[in-house]
């Protein structure tokens, strides 16, 4: 009897398992960064996904490119696109949805997705999304599977278009802002 009282309290007091050393820890949530350009007064806005050996960021530059830029980054390196335009296929899905072919521009370990339509299309499947898989080649054209684990994207993505005026599709995902209470008369 006082062995099997000494044997569960043993049990209650010994420490949780500790965490498999293993694993990767769990990323950061997304955060936006907004730098300002000192000498033109650019604003340059940032959202940045980083987990483990990869990060992602979106970016809006409107002096660099038209509306938002996907920037996916490895510490894999990379198959090379096209040799003279650098472009190539890479597939990626998110969670269950289905998996999309889009043309990215390759360099080195570096990914970018441009042009509005494709952008939109990542973006909106991003924002409701727990891991985004990327698969591709690496330079000795060994098949590569890279995860992502998503964290904070639809707070960050919201944030990102208002800091880049994209009010039509802001407002469009995830509605019109909050009027300004208004004092009484």
């Amino acid at each position: 009897m006082l062995l099997v009282a000494l044997g569960a309290a043993l049990a209650l007091a010994a420490p949780t398992t500790p965490p498999d050393p293993f694993d990767p820890p769990l990323p950061r949530p997304m955060s936006v960064e907004t730098t300002r350009d000192t000498i033109t007064d650019e604003v340059r806005v940032s959202a940045i996904l980083r987990d483990a050996t990869q990060r992602l960021t979106l970016t809006c530059d409107p002096h660099d490119h038209e509306f938002i830029r996907v920037t996916f980054t490895s510490m894999r390196w990379l198959v090379r696109g096209n040799f003279i335009t650098r472009e190539r296929a890479l597939i990626y899905r998110f969670d269950d949805l289905p998996a999309r072919r889009r043309i990215w521009l390759v360099k080195d370990r570096e990914a970018r997705l441009g042009g509005r339509e494709r952008v939109t299309e990542f973006l909106r499947e991003m924002i409701g999304a727990r891991e985004l898989v990327f698969r591709t080649r690496d330079v000795e054209s060994n098949r590569i599977e890279l995860r992502v684990r998503i964290v904070g994207a639809r707070a960050a993505v919201q944030q990102l278009l208002e800091a880049c005026g994209e009010t039509i599709l802001h407002d469009r995902w995830f509605g019109p802002p909050a009027a300004a209470a208004r004092p009484p008369v």
